[in-house]
C-alpha cells in the first residue's frame, strides 16, 4: 500500500485523518505529529500484581469482615481496607450487586483484602459462582496506610452487561453456567 506524505514528511494513511479541507480537531493534529507507536506508549510502567499475596477489591457482601472470615475459614475477622475502583459501575443481578464496566470517572466504593494464597482465591471464586469472573483492576485506598493505590483483582459480572441493565435474558451468562451440563 502506498502512503501519501504531508508537507512535514509524515505518512498520511487513507481514511485515518480527515481531508485538509475539513476542520481539524486538536486531537488529529497531535496524532499527525506523533510517532507511529504513540497510542501504544504509556507514561508509567504497568505493575502487574504478583500471584500472591494480592489485593482483591470487594463491593458487595464481601465488604463485611465476618463474611470474609466465614468464607475463607479464617481464625479471626480480617482487616479490610476502605477502597474504591474507577471506571466501573454496579448493576443488580437479582438481589446481588454485579460490577460492570462503567463510564470514565465512575467510582465504586468498597473494601480491599490481601488474599494470601491460591486456596483463598479459589474459596472466594467458589463463593462468587461462575456468574462472576476475576479481572485485573486498579485499587485506590481511602485510608492513611501505604500503599495508596495498587494493581489488584476484582470479581466482575461474567455475563452480558447490557442484558443485565435491560433486565432481559442473558444468553452469555446462561451459556457460561450451562457449560459442560448440556448434551
Amino acid at each position: 500500500m502506498s502512503q501519501k506524505r504531508d508537507g512535514s514528511g509524515a505518512p498520511q494513511l487513507p481514511g485515518l485523518f480527515p481531508a485538509k479541507a475539513e476542520p481539524v480537531s486538536p486531537f488529529y493534529t497531535i496524532l499527525r505529529s506523533a510517532p507511529p507507536d504513540y497510542l501504544l506508549q504509556r507514561d508509567e510502567p504497568v505493575d502487574f500484581p504478583p500471584d500472591f499475596p494480592v489485593y482483591y477489591f470487594f463491593y458487595g457482601t464481601l465488604t463485611t469482615p465476618a463474611q470474609v472470615k466465614r468464607i475463607l475459614d479464617l481464625p479471626e475477622e480480617p482487616q479490610l481496607r476502605k477502597a474504591e475502583v474507577v471506571g466501573y459501575a454496579v448493576a443488580k443481578w437479582g438481589d446481588y450487586p454485579a460490577l460492570i464496566n462503567g463510564k470514565q470517572g465512575d467510582v465504586v466504593t468498597g473494601s480491599a483484602y490481601l488474599v494470601q494464597s491460591e486456596e483463598e482465591a479459589q474459596k472466594l471464586s467458589y463463593y462468587e459462582t461462575n456468574a462472576y469472573k476475576v479481572a485485573d483492576c486498579r485499587i485506590y485506598f481511602k485510608d492513611v496506610k501505604a500503599p495508596k493505590e495498587i494493581s489488584g483483582k476484582v470479581f466482575m459480572y461474567a455475563g452480558d452487561a447490557q442484558a443485565l441493565l435491560e433486565q432481559r435474558f442473558d444468553r452469555k451468562l446462561w451459556s457460561r453456567q450451562m457449560a459442560g451440563k448440556l448434551g
